[in-house]
């Protein structure tokens, strides 16, 4: 998906994250086993979120004497990213790193977040977005990761369209176009404009480009970067300004087998303050998209405010029908989009 793309870079100290471990505990658990957690990661090895991994994987090792350890498997080497959240779920995988756009329709209360407009752009919207998922986590988002723990959620850069050969100024540029689009919200968005939206994975995007197999692909520029975009598509306008979920999880059991320092180390992981930093990172690495970017001719289209406008009107009627459906099956989506919107208005002031 992607896109995705992903990419959160750069790393700060888990130490910072995580909570102490007393002295006695620490010479307990050191003369104790070593716990090799699996980790499944989607993205590939030259992302920002890699980077975080490593980090991590050092930083735990280091602070458990080297008695936890990650062995992290990236670019969908466990299996095709739509399936990395079950590779958590079931035990193939200790913990996973995926998108929630990739299973449409699992986490249907996530993906109220995903709903266009709801955050401003740039950095300011994707931590926006990942405070409120830290707000709404433990009420309402948890509940929808059975047989795993959640950890965060975080969001990337909002989302625009890319085009391989058409500049799309208004909603008439849009019809025919097909889009692979990362979330379901974005799905629906493409259908009520015209767009044919196509699913698949983030890491099909390339090759479905060079086929011809699609026109574009609504993603955030790392996605361009980090699934090596730029050669294969030209025009970017700027549309939805939604933000795409992405979340840790790690396995019941394998959160239970954990010595109670251990699961403490992991829990550190999962504070607001935390996730927000690893929304920052997604722009860390948002100057080599610019070098790249330079290499390339993607050229930067202006959407007309008349279309600005309808898209808008068409986000607004697409939301709420979402919201009607959820609410038949007994969500309370109503109750929820309520809050993002006032924690939205709240981070706003």
């Amino acid at each position: 998906m992607k896109s995705i793309a992903v990419a959160f870079a750069s790393v700060f100290a888990l130490g910072a994250l995580i909570q102490p471990v007393t002295s006695a505990s620490a010479q307990q658990i050191a003369q104790g086993k070593t716990y090799n957690l699996k980790v499944a990661i989607f993205t590939p090895t030259r992302s920002a979120t890699a980077r975080w991994f490593a980090k991590s994987k050092k930083e735990l090792a280091e602070k458990t004497g080297g008695k936890l350890v990650l062995e992290l498997f990236h670019g969908s080497s466990m299996g095709p990213m739509p399936r990395h959240y079950d590779l958590a779920r079931t035990g193939v995988a200790d913990m996973a790193f995926f998108q929630h756009g990739a299973t449409r329709g699992r986490f249907p209360l996530v993906e109220l977040m995903h709903s266009p407009y709801i955050v401003p752009g740039g950095a300011a919207g994707s931590q926006m977005a990942t405070k409120i998922a830290a707000d709404l986590k433990d009420n309402y988002f948890a509940k929808e990761h059975k047989g795993t723990k959640l950890i965060w959620i975080v969001f990337n850069r909002p989302s625009g369209v890319y085009d391989s050969k058409k500049p799309i100024q208004s909603i008439e540029d849009l019809k025919g176009r097909r889009y692979r689009a990362p979330t379901p919200t974005d799905v629906a968005m493409l259908k009520e404009l015209g767009a044919l939206p196509i699913g698949m994975p983030a890491t099909h995007m390339a090759e479905s480009l060079q086929k011809g197999t699609i026109d574009g692909v609504v993603t955030d520029p790392m996605g361009i970067f980090s699934f090596k975009l730029g050669s294969l598509v030209n025009h970017y306008s700027d549309m939805f300004n939604s933000v795409i979920s992405f979340g840790l999880v790690i396995n019941d059991k394998s959160y239970a087998g954990l010595p109670k320092e251990y699961q403490a180390l992991i829990d550190g992981l999962g504070t607001k303050e935390s996730a927000v930093a690893m929304s920052k990172m997604s722009w860390s690495d948002f100057p080599k998209f610019v070098e790249y970017n330079k290499t390339m001719e993607l050229k930067r289209v202006k959407v007309s405010p008349d279309a600005d406008k309808q898209m808008r009107a068409v986000a607004v009627r697409v939301v709420n029908k979402r919201i009607a459906e959820m609410e038949k099956k007994g969500l309370p989506a109503t109750k929820v989009y309520g809050e993002i919107k006032a924690l939205a208005a709240q981070y706003s002031k």
